[in-house]
């Protein structure tokens, strides 16, 4: 069973719900450096000194941004800048927001502590690889500050939406956030009502949850709950639990969009990458996008791959835009695992285009991504990249069979549209975060 639990959720104090967004901040894995210094000058309270801060000048590793991260939380504790809420909550959380192409939808979550469970011992399935960097610093700074600062979206299917009606009425009070930050409405609230918070726990009781992003968080989660045994803490129900945000796959506003690639160095001259591309796609050519047409070119492309069919837009921003799309006929049911993940767009366009047509560099500085079709139209048009790639988005029933299956998509194969507020609540599992 997913062992949905209501807790004290660590918030900031004293903040009207308006103001809530000067303390808030993306998740920690989208920042650049110029967003990373603005969201540090926009608030000394902005949560962004805690999930990330910044390596200074002759620190050679993150010990030094983590060791602020923990001063930060013991001062704010002892100040009462950040406060625990007195009774265990379930937080109702709401966003409402529009598309690229200018469709407005409403999405509705709540925030809960998750008990961990292993992958594989539970009822609780990834879909993406991790990486070892990523989760040591994460360890260090969360069990250094005590506290899951990051929330896990994951999805679960319940054609009754039985947590949704049970949290319903709770949504109609005052909330303790409503913000707009770029063109999203963020709307909390707090559920302490303990019949609400039952019929949640019933409704998700004998329901499967996938993590939508929040792998690293959580496979950190589960390495602070071993390292926690190991070293003798046993009595500490909140180290064996994490912080989850939950939305019912069916709900309108779950929304997946594919996530462009920008590369940046190719190995392999365009024409002739192109070429070599002839014999597997059929490669046709349309006129350069002129600016703000990349939604245009989105939608085309979702027309080339209606059907199952695998296609893709390449545009190097000089000459025509070219639109790729496979000769094969789709396959509608794929064998095992590992075909079900080769035939993902995602992986042919890698397979095919990326490595191999195009020979392009994987090193972190030179590929970006972005879900923002306009965006990646432009970087090829100004010479920030050498090749725009547009691609369709994953289809959600492919991340549940492949993660029910305990296959691992690659990377950056899925982008959940909006990204979760972080600093919204924290879950507290220690000192000096806990009391």
């Amino acid at each position: 069973m997913v062992d949905i639990r209501p807790f004290r959720g660590l918030r900031h104090a004293g903040i009207s719900p308006d103001k809530i967004g000067d303390m808030t901040s993306p998740p920690y894995d989208v920042f650049s450096p110029e967003l990373r210094r603005a969201y540090l000058e926009r608030h000394p309270h902005n949560v962004v000194r805690l999930i990330l801060g910044e390596i200074l000048d002759g620190e050679a590793d993150d010990s030094g941004r983590i060791g602020r991260a923990v001063g930060y939380m013991t001062d704010w504790r002892r100040e009462g800048i950040l406060a625990a809420d007195e009774k265990p909550a379930l937080y109702p959380y709401r966003q409402i927001f529009s598309l690229p192409d200018g469709t407005r939808l409403e999405r509705r979550a709540f925030f809960t502590s998750v008990r961990l469970e292993k992958y594989g011992e539970g009822k609780i399935f990834p879909h993406e690889q991790t990486f070892a960097k990523t989760k040591g610093f994460l360890f260090d700074l969360y069990s250094g500050c005590g506290a899951h600062f990051g929330p896990i979206f994951s999805f679960y299917d319940d054609p009754e939406d039985g947590a949704t009606i049970a949290l319903a009425a709770s949504m109609e009070g005052a909330p303790i956030a409503d913000f707009e930050e770029e063109d999203v409405r963020h709307t909390l609230w707090r559920c302490e009502d303990p019949s609400a918070i039952e019929a949640a726990q019933k409704a998700l009781a004998d329901r499967e949850a996938f993590i939508a992003d929040g792998h690293h968080r959580y496979e950190t989660s589960l390495n602070i709950q071993e390292a926690a045994r190991k070293n003798g803490v046993n009595n500490n129900d909140e180290v064996d639990c994490t912080l989850m945000c939950l939305a019912n796959v069916s709900d309108p506003g779950m929304v997946v969009l594919p996530t462009h690639r920008l590369l940046k160095i190719i190995g392999s001259p365009v024409e002739a990458a192109l070429a070599s591309l002839g014999e597997a796609y059929e490669v046709t050519e349309e006129p350069a996008p002129a600016e703000g047409e990349g939604e245009a070119v989105a939608k085309r492309l979702r027309e080339l791959g209606s059907g199952g069919r695998t296609a893709f837009c390449f545009f190097s921003g000089e000459g025509p835009l070219r639109y790729l799309v496979r000769k094969e006929n789709p396959q509608t049911d794929a064998g095992d695992i590992a075909e079900t993940i080769a035939s993902l767009d995602v992986s042919r366009l890698h397979a095919d285009v990326v490595d191999s047509a195009l020979a392009a560099s994987h090193d972190e500085a030179d590929i970006a991504f972005t879900p923002d079709p306009e965006a990646a139209v432009a970087a090829a048009r100004s010479g920030e990249c050498a090749v725009s790639l547009l691609l369709n988005p994953t289809p959600i029933q492919s991340v549940v069979k492949i993660a029910k299956a305990g296959g691992k998509m690659p990377h950056k194969s899925t982008y959940f549209f909006p990204k979760l507020r972080t600093g919204l609540v924290f879950h507290a599992f220690a000192p000096p975060a806990m009391d």
